[in-house]
């Protein structure tokens, strides 16, 4: 497995969020891949490891095996993981219902929030990553 740096994971099953989504960051200038299925996102993990992934889509939509499958195969690695909600209809749960998430993103997205949040989630990753050397 590599680290490549600002390399986002979105999972997206049918989500509208994508479009918008992939858009803001490739104009960051960030190397993004989607996965539509749970197997399809380890298989991208186990090649390249993301410093963020963004969970699209209801919160319900992704089993708490797969977040921890997930948050197992990139928890050396510092990857940032987030749920995507609306602020409108948000699905932010107590953290003990959402073990693995690091935490919500909530759209509206603004680009400075999406670039703000990669960076740190990059960041994150290059501390890791250096005291785990």
């Amino acid at each position: 497995m590599k680290i490549t740096p600002n390399y986002v994971l979105i999972l997206a099953r049918k989500s509208d969020d994508l479009a918008p989504l992939k858009f803001l960051l490739r104009r960051l200038s960030y190397a993004v891949t989607v996965a539509t299925s749970e197997e399809q996102a380890i298989s991208e993990v186990m090649q390249s490891i993301p410093c963020l992934v963004i969970l699209a889509g209801s919160h319900s939509a992704w089993s708490q095996s797969f977040v921890a499958t997930l948050r197992g195969n990139t928890h050396a690695y510092g990857t940032t993981i987030v749920a995507l909600t609306d602020c409108h209809a948000p699905s932010w749960l107590p953290q003990e219902e959402n073990p693995g998430l690091d935490g919500f993103l909530v759209k509206p997205i603004s680009i400075d929030i999406l670039s703000s949040l990669v960076q740190s989630a990059f960041v994150k990753q290059l501390c890791c990553s250096t005291s785990c050397t």
